[in-house]
């Protein structure tokens, strides 16, 4: 009788410590994100950011969009990167390839993990249409706040809340005035305010 108290206790209080644990998993699942054709990483849409924001237990979500053949996205990684190191944050970088594209994909994550083994990774949904530029462009459309522009453009940063809801998007028209390969002033004047330290 006592062995069987044991293991009951016991199991009680190992569901007890994983229920307790925050992990970006949990994040996911409550979601229900879907993995990419590929079955890498996960495939997202603006609504999925939403889920993710509202269900972070970070202060924001940050989205940083980057394509490997983007040469602005590659100079300004090292600075996306330092906002997930510094700040209560999740950080998530967004690939607007199109999920069929294997060995482009593979590089990139490969390219991304170096740089940041833990980062999160995701893609766009291929729903969004069947080229690169049309799918980025629609997920702009719909998710971009009426206060905001829709203007594309990549190594762009993306914040959402709490509530789910886009605070700051950030364009190439920000930087027009600076050196394109330094991001620095435009997430000291339009990033950093709105995040808190960890």
């Amino acid at each position: 009788m006592k062995s069987v108290f044991k293991i009951i206790k016991s199991t009680v209080i190992l569901i007890i410590f994983l229920f307790q644990i925050p992990s970006f998993s949990q994040e996911t699942n409550n979601c229900n994100l879907r993995k990419s054709k590929n079955n890498e990483i996960n495939a997202i849409d603006a609504k999925d950011f939403e889920c993710l924001a509202k269900n972070t237990e970070k202060d924001k979500l940050v989205v940083y969009t980057f394509g490997i053949w983007c040469s602005p996205c590659i100079a300004h990684l090292d600075n996306a990167i330092s906002i997930k190191e510094n700040y209560n944050v999740e950080f998530y970088v967004l690939l607007v390839d199109n999920e069929s594209e294997k060995d482009l994909i593979k590089k990139t994550i490969e390219f991304l993990r170096k740089k940041k083994e833990d980062i999160n990774i995701v893609i766009l949904k291929d729903e969004y249409g069947k080229r690169r530029n049309q799918k980025y462009k629609n997920f702009l459309k719909e998710m971009t706040p009426d206060n905001f522009k829709v203007i594309d453009g990549m190594s762009k940063y993306i914040v959402y809340n709490n509530d789910g809801k886009v605070i700051m998007e950030t364009t190439w028209k920000d930087r027009e005035e600076d050196d394109w390969r330094d991001d620095t002033s435009v997430l000291k004047k339009k990033i950093i305010p709105l995040l808190k330290t960890q």
